[in-house]
């Protein structure tokens, strides 16, 4: 029987305000015109001086395509989102337990999968940098061509990859995106973390990754 585990990304597989705070950060910093850069990050919901992504911005759930529109005309998108991703690769970190977690999953004969809104060029470049590419299966975008959360297309795809469409596979995110996609695709639906809607959606919720190994005795 073919078994899959689908992870968003951030704030999943990612320590999210680790990962992202000073990503941002960096790429407001370029901004010179001040009006544009106030305005920009009240757009985005970025607190220039506490220099963090506030819980409701669109960045933590929608695309990047979405966030771009916001501040389209008030900045350099390009140059905002290079810089962004740019500094996203140097610091992005792992939440708690992940690597373990995953690899535990891999010996029991899981297999893996990310769905995100991000871009697949830049899930990809994170697995990279956290050395996960033998733990993974499949990796879709946004971008990949099977539509953006929470709509079901990119589970479905991973899923497919996975060999475990017809079969038994799980969604594991942070957010209502993530959980509604997952339940659109037919996915045991598993929410983390403490957004209240997210866990009052989700079939199983778990306070971190590990918990996954758990749930995997009972399923």
């Amino acid at each position: 029987m073919g078994r899959a585990v689908i992870f968003d990304k951030d704030g999943t597989l990612l320590d999210f305000e680790a990962t992202w705070n000073e990503a941002v950060g960096a790429a407001f910093d370029q901004i010179s015109d001040p009006k544009a850069k106030i305005r920009a990050a009240e757009l985005f919901s970025y607190d220039l001086n506490r220099r963090c992504v506030l819980p409701h911005s669109p960045f933590v759930s929608e695309t990047s395509d979405v966030t771009d529109e916001l501040v389209a005309d008030l900045i350099d998108v390009a140059e905002f989102k290079r810089t962004l991703n740019e500094a996203s690769r140097r610091t992005v970190v792992a939440n708690k337990g992940a690597t373990e977690t995953l690899e535990s999953l891999r010996e029991r004969g899981w297999k893996l999968a990310i769905a995100t809104n991000d871009s697949e060029l830049l899930a990809v470049e994170h697995v990279e940098a956290l050395e996960w590419e033998r733990l993974f299966t499949s990796i879709k975008g946004f971008d990949s061509g099977h539509g953006a959360k929470p709509g079901p297309g990119m589970v479905l795809a991973a899923a497919d990859d996975c060999d475990a469409l017809n079969d038994l596979y799980l969604m594991v995110g942070d957010s209502v995106h993530d959980i509604l996609a997952g339940k659109a695709a037919g996915a045991i639906t598993v929410a983390i973390g403490s957004h209240p809607a997210a866990l009052q959606l989700a079939d199983h919720n778990i306070d971190q990754l590990g918990d996954l190994l758990e749930l995997d005795e009972i399923l």
